[in-house]
């Protein structure tokens, strides 16, 4: 929770005022009176309006955010704190009310400033756009908290890559440099949207806009209006001031385009005009509008199939996928046990007490089928930082380990081996290697394997003639 903390006096009488339109408070923050008196001000004033895009910053704000109000304005509210070196935390106690507390956090050392949060009534409920007054000064450092501000999830996959796939990584880098298109596949949960953003900011940097657009979610109906945006008044239920949509939010950046195999075929043409001139016409206006981004698209469908059956256009998938890159799954990666101990850090980083797996732990979640892939396995981690202490054993997985089994390991065709003892041997000789493999050592691997070193290698001499 945050402290009440002294603010400047600023006062609109919110306050038992009668509510007004949308439009009337858009139309507020275009006066050349408004934008007189609040760049006299001496506090940063920054006004937002229901989507969360900036309308208007005073003087005062443009100087402490190092981002002139002509380039901060229609902003989305995030990338312009992404870019300011700042982050926003507000009171959850205040959710609701007209007024709240909130701070500015500098992402560089720690240090906050408080701010007042002011709702401006609109229609019939105190909503829609907001008012942050900001009051600057030396202020002692953020003390550090045990949550984190993103989710481990995000984090963690992209911290620890397998040789094959970083040499990947970099070239869909020098790709991206050079305006080519990057099309990530591969299964849910490998870690496409974490590769995506550390494509872009390497290549396009972090203050760069980074726009995430689950294709999936949006509704066939509203997809032009949601990815190109419109104009005042284009629809019935449009907001009157207009809405900018993802393309023109990622101007300058990144438009991440995930789960792009669900876009509905109808409006598969609606992108590709966009993908081939890098223009946009918002719903309503007469006018086209060039917007430059560069566009990583992701998928875990087989999108070539679904050329052949119809579902997907050709064209399109040839505008996209100039840069395919396949992110294996976690059964795949060499390097499981490198990703185990990142994801384990990450939770340690919170902790006062350190949390460390059991040799017994540590082999179920390595030897465990998970769909979910990294995603899974980072959710597993989660939930043991929850029920352990300090040591998490077998026990504690009982819960969480994927209740599907495993698909079978393939089996040699009936004519090389008949017999179960034959078909055994085979699995065996199977599971040895694939330990070898993992842990890089016959000692290692028939410790992880509950026997001794003499008996691995006894039957690795067996299988091996």
């Amino acid at each position: 929770m945050i402290s009440p903390t002294e603010i400047s006096p600023f006062r609109l009488g919110i306050r038992g005022q009668e509510t007004v339109s949308d439009e009337t408070l858009a139309a507020l923050f275009t006066l050349p009176a408004f934008r007189i008196v609040a760049a006299a001000l001496p506090d940063p004033l920054l006004a937002v309006d229901a989507d969360e895009n900036i309308l208007f910053l005073n003087t005062a704000m443009a100087q402490l955010s190092g981002i002139p109000a002509a380039s901060a304005e229609r902003l989305p509210l995030a990338n312009f704190l992404c870019r300011a070196g700042f982050r926003l935390e507000e009171n959850p106690e205040d959710e609701g009310r007209t007024d709240g507390l909130a701070r500015l956090v500098s992402t560089a050392d720690g240090r906050f400033l408080p701010v007042q949060r002011r709702v401006l009534a609109s229609g019939e409920l105190a909503r829609g756009h907001r008012l942050y007054i900001v009051r600057p000064g030396e202020t002692p450092a953020l003390p550090r908290r045990p949550a984190r501000a993103m989710p481990r999830a995000a984090e963690g996959a992209g911290l620890a890559l397998p040789p094959g796939l970083k040499e990947q990584v970099q070239r869909a880098t020098r790709a991206y440099r050079r305006g080519v298109r990057i099309l990530l596949l591969g299964e849910s949960g490998v870690g496409k949207t974490v590769i995506a953003r550390h494509i872009h900011d390497l290549a396009a940097g972090k203050d760069a806009p980074f726009v995430h657009v689950n294709c999936g979610s949006i509704p066939e109906t509203l997809f032009e209006s949601e990815m190109f945006g419109y104009e005042r008044g284009a629809f019935t239920g449009a907001l009157q001031a207009g809405k900018r949509g993802f393309a023109e939010a990622a101007r300058g950046g990144t438009l991440f385009l995930d789960e792009v195999g669900e876009i509905p075929l109808s409006s598969q043409a609606k992108l590709l005009k966009f993908l081939e001139d890098s223009t946009i016409q918002p719903v309503g206006s007469p006018v086209s509008k060039r917007i430059e981004t560069t566009v990583i698209t992701a998928t875990n469908r087989d999108l070539r199939e679904m050329i052949g059956q119809g579902r997907f256009r050709g064209d399109l998938f040839y505008r996209i996928a100039t840069f395919p890159m396949l992110v294996p799954s976690l059964r795949d990666r060499p390097d499981k046990e490198a990703l185990l101990d990142t994801l384990l850090a990450k939770v340690n980083a919170g902790r006062q007490l350190q949390l460390r797996l059991s040799p017994g732990c540590r082999a179920a979640l390595l030897a465990a089928y998970l769909p979910g892939n990294v995603r899974e396995l980072s959710g597993i981690i989660d939930y043991l930082d929850i029920v352990a202490d300090e040591l998490a054993t077998p026990e504690h997985l009982e819960t969480v380990l994927s209740v599907e089994a495993a698909p079978p390991a393939a089996l040699p065709a009936q004519e090389e081996c008949v017999t179960l003892k034959e078909m055994t041997a085979v699995f065996e000789d199977q599971v040895l290697r694939d330990a070898i493999a993992r842990y890089g050592s016959k000692r290692e691997a028939a410790q992880r394997l509950g026997i001794d070193n003499a008996t691995l290698i006894r039957k690795l001499r067996r299988l091996t003639g």
